[in-house]
């Protein structure tokens, strides 16, 4: 469903300053970036979103106080791609945890209806500054299906109907390529099966491998103890968090993003979302 935007003050903020549900902590979300620096005092976090995440915040930004339709953030963040509604349930699940949102007052949900920004978590840019943020831009990793759509023919992956067993797994293949291929040049890999689950970890230098292989164990097994038919896990740690990607044979991919002190409270229910 496609509609037209009602545009507010927040279209023209290039960086919308946004409070959180944590003490003394401020959010500015840079959709440039795909970003949100979250501030509390001298400190500065930088957390990717992604385009998938970045894109749904930005359109609940638009009409804050406004409900917008499940359908509508779906057409907006994917855009012509195919995803199912566990895509939407698990960025909005991101979302609320990178802004403390454990009372889900800053996004809210409508039943049957969809989301809203409570427009009381929007700030005055004027009275109320964040802390500088440095200039230099890190590279997160970030799977393909969370970036602008660039590929040619892309559409293609989404449209299994017209594609036999074989191509899709083989344009799951090729996502895992292109996966490696955009790492950061020096990231370490390391991967080994759990079931019927191939898991792909990546990260910088061994010691931040062997501690993020550490934290996530029982987390991954949770997951493969999930899957039922063979399936891709890729696990990479951006600051604050560990992503989840999960490549199925159609050639789509769900992704998760999880807080590390979070890490073994995910429910049942989201991690399922991400294998769907």
């Amino acid at each position: 469903m496609t509609s037209s935007l009602t545009m507010k003050a927040t279209d023209g903020t290039v960086c919308p300053l946004l409070k959180s549900g944590r003490d003394g902590c401020l959010a500015r979300f840079d959709r440039s970036l795909y970003q949100l620096s979250l501030s509390n005092g001298d400190d500065v976090e930088k957390v990717d979103l992604g385009f998938s995440g970045s894109r749904v915040l930005e359109r609940l930004l638009q009409v804050p106080g406004e409900v917008v339709s499940r359908e509508e953030l779906l057409s907006y963040a994917w855009q012509d791609r195919v995803v199912g509604q566990g895509s939407l349930n698990q960025q909005i699940y991101t979302l609320r945890q990178v802004l403390g949102d454990a009372d889900s007052q800053i996004i809210q949900t409508l039943p049957r209806r969809g989301y809203l920004f409570n427009p009381n978590y929007l700030v005055n840019i004027e009275k109320a500054p964040l802390s500088p943020v440095p200039t230099a831009i890190e590279q997160p990793i970030t799977a393909p299906a969370q970036r602008p759509p660039q590929m040619p023919q892309r559409s293609a992956w989404f449209a299994p109907t017209m594609l036999g067993t074989a191509v899709a797994l083989f344009l799951a293949c090729v996502a895992l390529g292109y996966r490696f291929m955009h790492a950061p040049k020096g990231s370490l890999t390391y991967t080994h099966s759990i079931g019927q689950l191939e898991v792909l970890y990546v990260e910088k230098s061994q010691q931040m491998l062997d501690r993020m292989m550490q934290e996530t164990r029982l987390l991954v097994a949770s997951v493969a103890g999930m899957s039922s038919r063979p399936g891709r896990l890729i696990v990479n740690m951006s600051p604050g968090f560990y992503e989840l990607r999960c490549l199925q044979n159609d050639g789509r991919i769900n992704w998760l993003k999880v807080h590390r002190s979070q890490v073994n409270a995910i429910p049942n229910e989201t991690l399922q979302g991400c294998l769907r």
